[in-house]
């Protein structure tokens, strides 16, 4: 209560001083066609007095005679009027013949849209405004050609794999940098305890998705080069809300509250079912009849557990989110704030996040500009394992038996009697608590040394605090046990930028940035543990008498880098770009410390020459294309180094000591990635229709491989910059205005990829195949020179014969067999797609919004590795649950069965793993639909001098997913690993969420 008392405080005090004018001005604005223009600014000049027009393009503004109306907006020519003796001002605006002013964000810059010539995507404020995400990184999803965005899973807090024009490394990181507001945010994977799978803790959840005005994606080297050894893997830019200059203080107030639950999971047997099942089975192999209760399974109608259905629950989520944005003359601001409390669908899992952001911006004189940008976020996260862990909820539900009882007559937990432990018992005793401190943050001077002249200086930081605290009661650990990690990573940096832009023989035009990025970044990790609790109620870890871990560990590393970028243009229609970076990084060895990248791009403004304006059909029409190389530096922090490890490892006849665990490797260096990218983008139609298309060729030298070393000395391998690898495709991204007239409006955006991945070259002594292939193998995939990296490599099953009742699958040369090896193992698919993209919708009908957006991929495959212990009879000793098309087995000469008849010698060879556990992942889902409403202005009668305006929404998140037969109960667009060789793979990973949001947002 005393929060929501402080808002409402707050609220008032912002606004205490906002009236008393002398004159009430009212009207409408409409483009050129007579069409109301929604979301105008007016601003009454040199005051901080403004408001915006509504879904009519009508306003209300008060001031006095004499002064002027500013109506500005996006994308067409800004206007002024002034105040007479008329109290009615109506406005028709005229697009603006540079309608692509607007500056977009780049690296170290911005750059008028018209102008950019490097292949860059932009997801602008009005795209996401309306969009209610939990983390940053859904605001991409389907949103841009060439990215891909994977959810981990659906427990809190799990890493999204995202791709950038597909997997661009091998046994290095393939994930983007992410940059906010100037400071690339650390993103390290391995920070806390691992809960099965490998995505870790999701970077973007820490920056509050409502507080995002833009999110810019840099795909072509012309973009990324400027990073040098970090952008290889693409770069995403993400600029938070700034406040606005001579504007009315706005106030928003969002309310939401979420319910969530699964979206689909299989289908798996009651404890009846199961008995049943297993009885029958035993029948039928033992030749009599065999009941549940002399298999040890219970009579028909004994107790039983519904363990998959009580590891799920509806989650409900609250949000509440604040904005305040405004501005003078001189000085602007942003200042959010939110509370979140989520509650998973998934018992035990619970996340509270705190956060609050400034962004100041201030003109102090003409030739001095500072500002800051500044977030802070405290998370509580209450974590529950992925998958394939003991403490993952679904893991342990669908393999535990459905016979076993969780509870006791009395209502206390029973043991299960298995390693598969009783999962309610582990949830309901244990606790897993990560706690996490986070400021992200940068401040700037920019002097304007000459007319054309200037220097910014930024300093910014990236503070991560993380404590994780596991308590396991004795019912679970005999004995108890804790465990307490510290990890602390802090980075922080500091650019400096001199920028020079001239004009000179009227035509020509010239832009230079020269500038220096030094970086520091220091992670310590602390992990100690004990057992040997007395009691439960003793919760601190030094309560246990044995301590079991004592470890920590210091990874610092810098980064230097030199940069610099030329843009010229004649006349604003020829353009060309270079750039050029040498960075210095403590990762690489001796003998390869630095690195130079470069890149260079030439653009063509067609709609700007005479023979196509003659055409009187595009807007806007350019070609531009761009050369260039950009590096990946993610390989650890002391690659380079001979290391040692010390303590228990390290002991020799009770005396401390240290052995070597890494040869020294002096020429070890960045992965290089070089990319030719050519493109078109076009608007035409007066605007009407949008279209980019791009072709990119990007080839990836001096991959690190392991190369395998002479048993003298002492070390197996050593990673070597040896592999080669191209990735290759075509981008197409299409905007259509379908519909436009005063009452309704209805836009589209479609945006699909091409990607094609190919591995050219691993090291020599790698292992080859029967054909003499060099290959990196692996349980589920292999990869193949001169085929894509990612390739499933399973023994093929085509099915049960019908006739005998057998399972069959097909040997290495494509022959039936009953009895096949690994040596039978093919390439059977690929977890890549064909292409992927996303489509949006939106519709305006008067007072009524609604965002429809759907994203897609086709022509993948996923392996789900879990249905060799749900599907068949016995995968761990008879114990485990199975899914209900398992009860479909053969009986008799023609029946279409799911299983093998119960006495074949395949029966139990049916868990084996092949294709049949490798499912069509092509799907197209409904990833978020939103219906909002805002009430007209005679409803805010009483109310307009304080309320400017409230929209209710309703949010609906993976509402369906169109996708095969066969994926029933499986969520296709879920991974458990952004490692690039295990791409597509999943055991029992908890599916995403579908949920449904209702909320308000306040306008003052």
């Amino acid at each position: 209560m005393r929060k929501i008392t402080g808002v409402l405080l707050l609220i008032a005090f912002c606004f205490t001083s906002a009236f008393a004018q002398e004159k009430t001005i009212t009207g409408n604005v409409t483009d050129d066609q007579g069409l109301p223009l929604i979301g105008v600014n007016i601003v009454v000049q040199g005051t901080t007095v403004g408001t915006q027009t509504d879904f009519d393009g009508n306003y209300t503004i008060t001031a006095s005679v004499g002064q002027t109306l500013v109506f500005t907006y996006v994308g067409f020519q800004r206007t002024e009027r002034v105040i007479g003796a008329a109290d009615t001002i109506n406005v028709q605006m005229t697009v603006d013949a540079q309608a692509l002013e607007e500056v977009v964000v780049i690296g170290y810059g911005n750059q008028q849209e018209k102008k950019i010539i490097q292949n860059v995507a932009v997801i602008k404020e009005e795209a996401i405004e309306d969009l209610q995400v939990v983390s940053a990184d859904q605001l991409l999803q389907g949103q841009t050609s060439g990215t891909q965005i994977v959810n981990a899973s659906g427990v809190l807090g799990s890493a999204a794999v995202i791709r950038v024009r597909g997997v661009n490394s091998i046994n290095s990181g393939s994930q983007p940098l992410i940059v906010i507001d100037g400071v690339p945010i650390t993103d390290t994977e391995t920070n806390t305890l691992n809960r099965g799978g490998n995505t870790g803790i999701n970077p973007l959840s820490y920056v509050n998705p409502n507080d995002i005005q833009s999110l810019t994606v840099l795909k072509d080297a012309g973009a990324t080069s400027i990073y040098g050894a970090r952008g290889a893997n693409g770069v995403i830019l993400i600029t938070t809300k700034k406040g606005r200059k001579n504007s009315k203080i706005t106030v928003n107030l969002d309310i939401n509250t979420q319910f969530s639950e699964s979206t689909d999971v299989p289908d798996i047997l009651t404890a009846d079912e199961f008995r049943q099942f297993k009885a029958e089975v035993a029948s039928i192999q033992q030749g009599t009849t065999v009941t549940p209760e002399s298999l040890g399974l219970g009579a028909i109608g004994d107790p039983g557990t519904d363990w998959l259905g009580g590891v799920q629950r509806t989650g409900v989520t609250q949000n509440y989110n604040l904005g305040i944005r405004g501005g003078g003359e001189k000085t602007s601001f942003f200042f959010g704030a939110d509370y979140q409390d989520v509650e998973g669908f998934i018992i035990g899992n619970t996340l509270e996040r705190t956060g609050a952001r400034i962004n100041i911006d201030s003109d102090i004189n003409d030739w001095l500009r500072a500002g800051m940008n500044l977030g802070v976020t405290n998370q509580r996260l209450n974590r529950v394992g992925v998958e394939n862990n003991i403490n993952a909820p679904f893991t342990t539900a669908f393999l535990q038996s459905p016979v076993v009882r969780a509870f006791d007559d009395e209502g206390n937990f029973v043991q299960s009697g298995s390693f598969i432990p009783n999962i309610f018992a582990r949830v309901a005793l244990n606790s897993d608590e990560l706690k996490t401190f986070r400021l992200i943050g940068n401040a700037f001077l920019e002097v304007k040394l000459f007319d054309k002249l200037t220097w910014r200086s930024e300093i910014g930081v990236d503070k991560l605090n993380l404590e994780e605290f596991v308590r396991q009661a004795e019912f679970n650990t005999p004995g108890g046990l804790a465990q307490q990690i510290f990890v602390n990573e802090d980075r922080w940096l500091t650019n400096q930028t001199i920028t020079y832009t001239d004009t000179f023989a009227e035509d020509h035009n010239i832009t230079a940035l020269i500038g220096l990025n030094y970086e520091e970044t220091l992670r310590t990790r602390s992990n100690v543990s004990s057992t040997g609790f007395l009691t439960d109620d003793l919760r601190n870890l030094g309560s246990g008498s044995t301590p079991t871990v004592l470890n920590g560990d210091r990874f610092p590393s810098k980064l230097y880098g030199l940069f610099g970028r030329v843009s010229y243009d004649y006349q604003g229609k020829y353009i060309l770009e270079g750039s050029l970076r040498r960075d210095g990084s403590s990762r690489f060895g001796p003998n390869n410390r630095f690195g130079y990248f470069w890149s260079a791009a030439a653009g063509w403004i067609l709609s700007q020459e005479s023979f196509v304006q003659d055409l009187e059909f595009f807007d806007y029409l350019s070609l531009r294309g761009s050369i260039g190389t950009v590096g990946n530096d993610r390989l650890g922090t002391f690659p380079s180094l001979g290391l040692f490890s010390a303590g228990a490892i390290g002991d020799y006849n009770g005396e401390s000591g240290v052995i070597p665990n890494q040869p020294e490797n002096p020429d070890i260096k960045w992965e290089e990635s070089r990319t030719i990218d050519v493109g078109i983008k076009s608007i035409f139609l007066d605007g009407r229709i949008s279209f980019n298309v791009n072709y990119f060729n990007k080839k990836t030298s001096d991959l690190l491989l392991n190369q395998v070393l002479p048993p003298q000395t002492g070390f197996a391998s050593i990673s070597r910059n040896i592999g080669e690898m191209r990735n290759s495709g075509w981008e197409f991204d299409l905007n259509t205005v379908n519909i436009r007239n005063d009452n309704f409006e209805w836009t589209t955006s479609f945006n699909i990829a091409f990607i094609d991945n190919e591995l050219l070259r691993l090291n020599d002594d790698a292992a080859t195949d029967a054909q003499g292939r060099r290959i990196i193998d692996g349980p589920i995939q292999r990869a193949i020179e001169g085929e894509s990296l990612n390739n499933f490599f399973l023994i093929r099953f085509i099915g049960v014969n019908s006739q005998t009742g057998d399972a069959e699958w097909l040997d290495v040369n494509g022959n039936v067999t009953t009895n096949p090896s690994s040596a039978d193992r093919v390439v059977t698919g690929s977890p890549l797609p064909d292409f992927s993209g996303g489509i949006t919708n939106t519709i305006r009908y008067k007072n009524f919004d609604l965002n429809i957006l759907m994203n897609y991929s086709y022509g993948n495959d996923i392996v789900i590795d879990g249905l060799r212990f749900a599907d068949g009879n016995d995968a761990i000793g008879g114990i485990v649950n199975i899914r209900r098309q398992n009860l479909n087995f053969w009986r008799q000469p023609g029946d279409n069965a799911f299983l093998p008849s119960p006495t074949s010698s395949t029966f139990n060879l049916f868990n084996q793993r092949s294709s049949q556990q490798q499912l069509d992942g092509s799907y197209l889902r409904l990833k978020n639909v939103t219906l909002g409403y805002t009430l007209p202005e005679d409803a805010l009668k009483g109310f307009s001098d304080v309320v400017s305006g409230i929209r209710f929404y309703l949010t609906a998140t993976n509402l369906f997913t169109i996708k095969g037969s066969e994926l029933r109960g499986i969520d296709p667009e879920v991974t458990d690993d952004i490692d690039p060789l295990f791409q597509g793979e999943s055991f029992f990973t908890a599916p995403q969420s579908k949920s449904f949001l209702f909320g308000a947002r306040i306008s003052f």
